[in-house]
């Protein structure tokens, strides 16, 4: 029997079941599909409404999910493909079948970080979530979240905006669009040479029910869960949860407050041991042991920490804070008025070796008051095509538009997507990759400004 007959027979026992079943699982336990298919032994763990629907369920429907799968342009696998996540193999109700689009090859050997958080995540959670996942993945590591927006959106996007894999497990088929604002982010993620996985097949779209056992699979798959906004009810905390049950640490990162309950979901495993993640550093040293190979510490412990400028405050110093002043004093120079901020100024060393013709771009945007010797450009055709990436005059369009658009003050970031035109992912999208270049800054209540 070839590999394509025996998938049918995954695909049929999948279908005689709820998604995940138990009941597969002790079945696969006892025989293979194959032989359960012909035998239809009644295990005394199957009730009389088992064997009823093992016996109405057909092989003709499970060939019309393999065809719908290849036309989504994906392919299946199962528990016994090479290409099977070992990973998977020791969480609860282990999927019998993957549908799959991409390769989950990146994952082999290397630091894989969950994260995972609030659909309606603050702008401080989502922006953290961003530049961690990004620092990250520019590491080296994979990361892996659901695909929704708010938190998921933005852990994705941080490695996009690195030009590095990430993995989506999808609470939907292949061919579901969902959130529906996602169709996008699912198109970068595919070509940084990520995945989109599930264990639905095409056609099924998100179940009420079925958030908690989707998020089994996020975090069987990772080595550990990085934690954003989470209120005290939430499928990040089920995700945590999972992660603990499977002995994974878990990192929390900072609550923005200890009061609010919207934020506080992260207080018990805190209290449990997990740690905070103020940066990428605090993951990957726990892990650089494991994967000296494949993580690039050098690069992790030139970043410690995000901070983005220090402030003096009166509680700092012993005496009244003064007001800042928009006034440029005449002993300071314009270049010392306007502060470093280190994330920017990361982005900029990298693009400066990278990129050329990028860097002088946004360093000129930058400061426009320095007079500092910067790369020439060069023409795009020496540029090597495995490092540079050239963007779009539509994408160039919109940016400069958001810049102009915010050089009057903080605007909300509905109001810059009304302004440009673009759904809520492509904006979330744009805004992350902007916001790690140093271009914008992300403010509370769901504001965008100039980044200073």
């Amino acid at each position: 029997m070839d590999k394509q007959d025996s998938t049918l027979y995954w695909i049929w026992l999948t279908q005689c079941f709820p998604i995940p079943s138990s009941k597969v699982t002790q079945i696969l336990d006892q025989t293979d599909p194959v032989t359960f298919y012909k035998e239809r032994t009644p295990y005394p763990f199957l009730t009389a409404q088992d064997m009823k629907t093992v016996s109405t369920i057909s092989l003709e429907r499970a060939q019309m999910i393999l065809d719908d799968t290849k036309k989504a342009g994906g392919r299946v696998i199962t528990l016994e493909d090479d290409e099977y996540p070992e990973s998977l193999l020791t969480i609860y109700c282990p999927p019998p079948v993957l549908y799959l689009r991409g390769s989950l090859s990146c994952l082999q050997d290397r630091l894989s970080v969950a994260a995972v958080g609030s659909r309606k995540a603050d702008n401080y959670y989502n922006s953290e979530m961003g530049n961690i996942c990004y620092q990250l993945s520019r590491a080296g590591a994979v990361i892996i979240s659901g695909c929704a927006v708010g938190n998921d959106t933005y852990a994705h996007s941080g490695a996009v905006a690195a030009r590095k894999p990430t993995v989506a497990v999808l609470a939907c088929g292949l061919d579901v669009d969902y959130p529906k604002e996602s169709h996008r982010l699912k198109e970068q993620i595919l070509a940084n040479g990520g995945a989109l996985v599930t264990e639905l097949p095409p056609g099924r779209r998100n179940e009420r029910g079925y958030f908690q056992a989707r998020n089994r699979l996020i975090a069987g798959l990772a080595d550990c869960v990085l934690l954003g906004q989470v209120p005290m009810r939430s499928g990040a905390m089920i995700t945590a949860n999972a992660a603990v049950d499977q002995g994974k640490d878990v990192f929390c990162i900072p609550p923005a407050s200890i009061s609010d309950p919207k934020c506080m979901g992260v207080a018990g495993f805190i209290r449990d041991g997990a740690r905070l993640a103020m940066a990428a550093y605090d993951i990957a040293s726990a892990y650089s042991g494991v994967y000296r190979e494949t993580l690039d510490m050098e690069y992790i412990e030139r970043h410690p920490y995000m901070f983005k400028d220090a402030q003096e405050t009166a509680d700092m110093t012993g005496k009244k804070a003064e007001p800042k002043s928009r006034k440029q004093s005449p002993k300071t120079s314009a270049a010392e008025e306007k502060p470093e901020v280190p994330a920017r100024q990361q982005v900029l060393e990298e693009l400066k070796e990278e990129d050329p013709n990028r860097y002088r771009e946004i360093y000129e945007r930058l400061y426009p008051e320095r007079n500092v010797s910067v790369p020439e450009k060069e023409p795009d055709i020496k540029a090597s095509p495995e490092k540079t990436e050239p963007v779009s005059g539509e994408t160039d369009s919109v940016r400069k538009k958001i810049l102009a658009f915010l050089v009057d003050g903080p605007h909300l970031i509905d109001e810059i997507g009304r302004e440009c035109g673009l759904n809520a992912s492509s904006l979330l999208t744009l805004l992350t990759e902007m916001e790690l270049e140093g271009l914008i800054e992300s403010l509370p209540g769901q504001y965008c400004a100039l980044a200073r």
